[in-house]
């Protein structure tokens, strides 16, 4: 409900600044003139009917095939003539504005005892009920069951037509000059806490709204410098027409006077002018409340802003109808104010808490990236335990990893243990793992790791982010993987698929390297290798091409001296060059 409330003073506000000005009140079609209408797009038009027989009764079963409705002249076809009636959990709608300032004393005691007979008398327990005066806070604007708050409110009124003392600090602090200035901001107030009433009441969609003016007629507001954009008697149509609120105008002095703006409002929203007979009128709203019909119809309209006059039509005979005379199609305004406001109302999303980012100095990790199917990036991964550091007087030494992958949209990739890779290991086809490998769409990886001992107890966590690239191109390479093996034996057992990369970068001179990666690019193209030093390059490497786009590089590390060393990789073509580099360090 505060939701609600808030919407609909910002809506209010907003109306007061972007609806009041654009519309011109002697050319209705005219559309507003600070912003270019967009393209037609597909609305929703609900129109309000109150159908009665000759005498005076209402009708309820009418079909839409007994109505017949024009738009600007054509007729439309109809989605739903639904007879509506208040239901026992919803109730009417109703609100009542007592314009203080615009009622004589000597009317006051009538206007209370009326209302409170409406209270008590036509209003049953499921309906829901604001009255307000002219200076009360718009947060006060809440509909309610509570009668007897309504009650007080209407046993405080007090006509002061004429009468310009001021009771309040605003109306001394602000509302001070002659009576006629005096009266001109009377008002003006009470104009914009009839539309703000309006509005508030548009907050519940889809229903017929009573909105009952107690006044004996005022003038049309201040319309001086700087007071251009405030709410008028056009604002106030524009408001009801757009919620679907049905004003009663109620003019105790019986009789209007010249300067009444309020009576006409009921010709324009299917409301009913109440004079003469307070009670009988009260009653005649309350029963328009308890039933009607909603057709609705869809319209191809630009959002110009623009009145477009309706003409409903009954085939029965012997029908009268009551039916709101048009709508004003949305403007610009309007939809980026709908906007807004949509996003005011949604809630918060939940974002999800992500665990802190975190390395673990217990294992190293290889990530490779090759192509994929269907336009994704086949990911490898494997990790090794990490070397024994100096000074380490505790050795906690990682036996399995248990990994969790997730896509950019927390879609999981991977999930299950993987063992740690070795020289000359080959992947087993069942049991634990020790690579893991997946498709992704290109982004954000994210990975979570628990890392556990021999003991199956976890020693460690690791927490990381990874961003995959685009396997697509026209001349693209893989990452290279880095096989290694100690013996003539553990390198015959590299020239297998299921082979497992190392993740480490430091090798013995003692160990042969079997370096593959994947080379796409057209037929003519030229796939290089090179060795080079931290001082240049040293010498090309020969290049052995295996199936598909999967080359081979034999590198014995017997003869290198101690050091760090680059294997640049690369391909190119008429097309393009692509290339990539592995990084290593020879120990003794």
């Amino acid at each position: 409900m505060r939701r609600l409330l808030v919407a609909s003073i910002v809506i209010a506000a907003l109306q007061a600044a972007g609806s009041a000005a654009p519309w011109n009140a002697a050319d209705p079609q005219a559309p507003a003139r600070h912003l270019p209408a967009s393209k037609p797009t597909s609305q929703i038009v609900r129109i309000d009917v109150i159908a009665s027989d000759v005498r005076g009764r209402r009708l309820e079963n009418l079909k839409p095939a007994d109505f017949e409705v024009r738009d600007d002249g054509v007729v439309q076809s109809l989605e739903s003539a639904s007879f509506v009636k208040p239901g026992a959990d919803e109730g009417r709608l109703i609100a009542v504005f007592l314009d203080e300032y615009h009622v004589s004393a000597a009317n006051t005691a009538r206007v209370r005892d009326s209302l409170t007979r409406l209270i008590d008398s036509a209003l049953v327990p499921e309906d829901s009920l604001v009255v307000m005066k002219p200076l009360d806070s718009l947060f006060a604007i809440r509909l309610t069951r509570d009668r007897d708050a309504a009650r007080a409110i209407v046993q405080g009124f007090e006509g002061r037509s004429g009468d310009f003392t001021p009771k309040t600090p605003y109306e001394r602090n602000f509302m001070a000059g002659t009576p006629a200035r005096m009266e001109g901001a009377r008002a003006q107030v009470a104009l914009s806490a009839i539309n703000a009433l309006a509005v508030h009441l548009g907050s519940v969609p889809d229903r017929r709204k009573t909105l009952i003016v107690v006044s004996e007629g005022m003038g049309r507001g201040e319309r001086r410098r700087g007071l251009e954009y405030l709410p008028t008697t056009d604002t106030i149509v524009r408001s009801a027409q757009r919620a679907n609120v049905a004003i009663y105008p109620v003019n105790p002095a019986q009789e209007p006077t010249e300067s009444d703006t309020i009576g006409p409002l009921a010709g324009e929203t299917t409301g009913v002018a109440i004079a003469s007979d307070l009670d009988a009128g009260l009653r005649r709203a309350m029963d328009d409340a308890n039933g009607y019909y909603l057709l609705t119809y869809k319209a191809e309209r630009l959002d110009d802003g623009r009145f477009h006059p309706v003409q409903v039509q009954v085939k029965r005979p012997n029908t009268s109808l009551r039916a709101r005379s048009g709508y004003f199609a949305p403007s610009p305004d309007d939809t980026l104010r709908a906007s807004l406001l949509a996003q005011m109302n949604q809630p918060k999303p939940v974002i999800p808490l992500e665990p802190a980012p975190h390395a673990s100095p217990l294992i190293r990790a290889w990530f490779g990236t090759t192509r994929g199917a269907a336009g994704k990036t086949r990911v490898t991964f494997v990790w090794e335990p990490a070397p024994r550091q100096t000074g380490e007087r505790i050795r906690r030494v990682p036996s399995r990893i248990s990994l969790t992958a997730l896509a950019p949209d927390s879609s999981v990739l991977f999930e299950g243990f993987v063992n740690p890779t070795a020289p000359g290991l080959i992947a087993e086809p069942v049991g634990t793992p020790a690579k893991a490998v997946f498709d992704m769409v290109p982004g954000r990886l994210r990975l979570r790791m628990s890392i556990e001992d021999l003991g199956q107890t976890v020693i460690d966590s690791d927490v990381r982010s990874v961003s995959i690239r685009d396997m697509q191109g026209s001349v693209m390479i893989g990452s290279p993987e880095v096989l290694r093996a100690r013996n003539a034996r553990e390198f015959r057992t590299l020239d297998t698929d299921q082979a497992v990369p190392a993740a480490s970068r430091e090798f013995s001179r003692m160990e042969r390297l079997l370096v593959r990666f994947q080379a796409y690019g057209p037929a003519d193209s030229t796939v290089s290798a090179r060795l080079l030093s931290r001082m240049g390059p040293m010498r090309e490497l020969p290049v052995t091409r295996a199936d598909g786009d999967v080359n081979t590089l034999d590198v014995p590390l017997a003869g290198l001296a101690v050091g760090e060393y680059l294997i640049e990789v690369s391909i190119s073509s008429p097309a393009g060059e692509a290339k990539d580099v592995v990084d290593f360090r020879v120990t003794t």
